[in-house]
């Protein structure tokens, strides 16, 4: 596993290992707030866990596996097991939101249920997510998952948690039918996009060639930006700029390093270079960054409770 600055932990294959709230139990429970006074991201990342968020106030911005939502006050989703996503809120938008994310191991009580029931919920060829409406039969989920934070008590919630994930894997056996999903030809370049997000991101110090992002999908250039501009709506050139920025902004925040340093660690040629990007990117430039507290990570939640 490889770890980045304290923040992501990661597997070889680039999925993230959890943080959760108790390390003996394989559950993130948190609630969040996005100011507006801050724009925040949480890049392209995927791991083996379920999650589920529901907006409280607000508006999020969120992608998976390519496909870009919108969601309001109101609304949630639940992101299937190592789907691509990401999400953001734009600089003058808030959100309060809810996120719990739960192992599918601790679902998978014996072989026969995770045949029948788990395992076709989760695999590949299922659904990538599930929106959340209060105006159908997800409400139900919604209520479940917001009763956790409102009315769970400390003592049991671990039992409580997984009671609720038993009710809502039970009432999404029962409302989706899993034979009317087809798998679509952007479905089947999630391992390759994978394998070229993962080359962008053990090598975005160094100067990296389209060439050599292509060839760790082993597909050819056309193709390579085809599928980034589906999962990331950018090219691979743009989202390597993008990633080192973001990378750029924790060692901003999290270290006494030069700008020219930060510069040369996230694979610009000159702190001018670097600093001309960034200011296109965001709109000031680093050391205003720095100097102006905006300490908030932007690839990190933002904690406010726990439950």
């Amino acid at each position: 596993m490889t770890k980045e600055n304290d923040i992501i932990t990661k597997r070889n294959d680039r999925s993230q290992v959890m943080n959760y709230n108790n390390p003996l139990f394989y559950c993130f429970a948190d609630k969040h707030f996005y100011s507006p006074e801050q724009s925040y991201t949480i890049s392209e990342h995927w791991h083996e866990d379920m999650e589920f968020m529901y907006i409280i106030e607000g508006s999020l911005e969120y992608s998976v596996n390519g496909e870009n939502i919108h969601l309001n006050a109101g609304e949630g989703i639940f992101v299937n097991t190592r789907r691509i996503h990401a999400n953001y809120s734009p600089k003058g938008e808030y959100c309060v939101f809810l996120c719990i994310i739960v192992h599918p191991s601790y679902l998978s009580v014996s072989n026969y249920v995770e045949q029948k029931f788990i395992a076709p919920m989760t695999d590949a060829s299922a659904f990538d997510y599930l929106l959340l409406s209060k105006d159908d039969w997800t409400g139900e989920i919604i209520d479940i998952l917001y009763s956790l934070f409102e009315y769970g008590e400390q003592d049991t919630l671990e039992l409580e948690i997984l009671e609720s994930c038993f009710k809502i894997m039970r009432l999404m056996y029962h409302n989706i039918d899993l034979t009317k999903i087809k798998k679509t030809a952007s479905n089947m370049h999630v391992n390759t996009f994978k394998e070229m997000m993962m080359y962008i991101q053990n090598h975005y110090m160094e100067k990296v060639a389209l060439e050599e992002i292509a060839a760790a999908g082993n597909v050819g250039k056309t193709l390579c930006t085809k599928i980034f501009k589906h999962f990331v709506q950018s090219t691979p050139t743009e989202y390597l700029i993008k990633y080192r920025i973001t990378k750029s902004l924790e060692l901003l925040t999290g270290t006494e390093m030069s700008i020219t340093d930060i510069a040369y660690a996230t694979g610009f040629t000159s702190a001018s270079h670097f600093t001309k990007t960034f200011r296109e990117q965001l709109g000031y430039t680093p050391n205003k960054y720095r100097n102006s507290n905006l300490i908030y990570d932007k690839f990190k939640f933002h904690k406010v409770s726990t439950l």
